[in-house]
């Protein structure tokens, strides 16, 4: 971007009054950021507005932004940069009672995206790692990471600077009845292939309401190999199917349904190669964030200690039957070599032939470090979780992450799971 005059003669004048008044005097000026109230911009659409005035609306009032990050290699030494896009959910001005408090954010942005946008962050592969947004008038700010869950595919990211937010609604994994994401049009802003695409609106309908599974698989290379293994990087669960034409730098990109409230963030396009000459895309739901967002101003602003309960953070591994077939599928694409490969280890096929046949209902117990559920073990099988009272059914794995994301501290939680000579047991925990 060009400097103007204006702006070659605003710096000459600064540098002239820093000379004259004082570095002791300007500095704690130059210190203290001042935040502007931000408004919902989802509020602010009319009736007579369509699709294209609500994504101009957000645009342009930099609710949508790109996402990048950046690193060093240790191995070349050379730089890299991960690009997506996100979407922002409050802002200075958001409000609400929530967690027996009000909750309010007073100052910076909250921006979400994928977790796969940011899995950079994550590698001991990578040094002087940093995460940034641009916004529509080509202004780069930097971020810092508050929160992400891979198995969900999303992230939370914190900027100092204020941006309008938009609205989100559960439409997906625990919806009303009549508001659940059904055949309607939908569309999606995003930033695909590289930042000459900035805020690129797309628009299409909701092809299947149906939850759909997915596998994600990478490539691993064994040094007791001797060529490449596919091995499953992540199972997608709960996504739903669009007709948005999205590509790589669409991911995290915010999905709206038609009347701009946001329902998802845009995720997957599978090419026609691996699908039988379909083309997929697909979006993971917002309800995660929702559940966390208020815990995450809370504890960002106020120090507070709000906490949020994962797999990770219980010290829970395991799987359902999805992550469980798929494990076996492409372990048997290569059957010379005798492990499976699961979230990151690999186990023995021999070891591991009945875990890895599980095939009901229930999430799988392969490992349990936790301190407060301690007396899960390896093959009990979880089937239901009851907090305060209200008993959810574990059919698979997102059904026990839901469950964890909704206890707060100081609830009364009981585990419902299937041990030894397949009987079902409870065990009650107070967080």
């Amino acid at each position: 971007m060009k400097k103007t005059w204006f702006t070659l003669t605003f710096t000459m004048i600064f540098v002239l009054a820093l000379s004259v008044l004082g570095a002791n005097f300007l500095v704690p000026l130059l210190m203290t950021k001042t935040y502007s109230q931000t408004a919902c911009l989802t509020d602010q659409i009319t009736s007579n507005m369509d699709i294209y005035d609500i994504a101009k609306l957000y645009r342009d009032n930099r609710a949508t932004v790109a996402v990048t990050v950046k690193g060093t290699n240790l191995s070349d030494m050379q730089s890299y940069t991960s690009l997506g896009s996100g979407v922002c959910v409050a802002s200075n001005g958001y409000e609400t009672t929530s967690l027996d408090a009000n909750i309010v954010a007073n100052k910076g942005s909250y921006v979400v995206t994928n977790y796969h946008v940011i899995d950079l962050v994550y590698s001991n592969e990578f040094v002087d790692k940093t995460i940034s947004v641009l916004t529509e008038d080509e202004v780069t700010y930097p971020c810092k990471l508050l929160w992400s869950d891979k198995n969900l595919d999303v992230a939370v990211l914190y900027c100092e600077e204020n941006f309008d937010y938009v609205e989100m609604r559960d439409r997906i994994v625990n919806p009303a009845e009549d508001d659940a994401l059904d055949y309607e049009p939908i569309f999606t802003i995003g930033t695909p292939l590289d930042l000459s695409f900035l805020n690129r609106l797309t628009i299409g309908e909701v092809a299947s309401n149906n939850h759909m599974i997915m596998p994600n698989a990478e490539y691993l290379y064994p040094q007791d190999h001797d060529r490449s293994i596919l091995g499953l990087y992540n199972t997608y669960e709960d996504i739903i199917d669009i007709t948005v034409g999205i590509t790589n730098g669409n991911s995290g990109g915010g999905c709206f349904d038609e009347n701009g409230v946001l329902v998802g963030l845009t995720t997957l396009a599978l090419n026609v190669a691996s699908t039988g000459g379909n083309q997929m895309n697909a979006i993971v739901p917002i309800y995660p964030i929702i559940e966390v967002i208020d815990k995450l101003i809370s504890n960002n602003e106020t120090n507070s200690t709000y906490s949020i309960y994962t797999l990770s953070k219980l010290g829970i591994t395991g799987f359902d039957a999805y992550e469980a077939y798929y494990v076996r599928a492409f372990q048997q694409e290569d059957r010379s070599y005798p492990y499976y490969y699961f979230e990151g280890n690999f186990y023995s096929t021999i070891s591991y032939a009945d875990e890895f046949d599980f095939s009901q209902d229930g999430y799988y117990i392969l490992s349990n470090t936790s301190t407060q559920i301690s007396s899960l073990n390896k093959g009990n099988i979880l089937t239901k979780c009851t907090i305060n009272g209200d008993e959810i059914q574990i059919i698979d794995r997102n059904d026990l992450i839901y469950a964890l994301l909704q206890i707060d501290d100081g609830d009364s939680v009981m585990f419902t799971y299937i041990g030894a000579f397949s009987l079902s047991y409870n065990t009650t925990i107070q967080f």
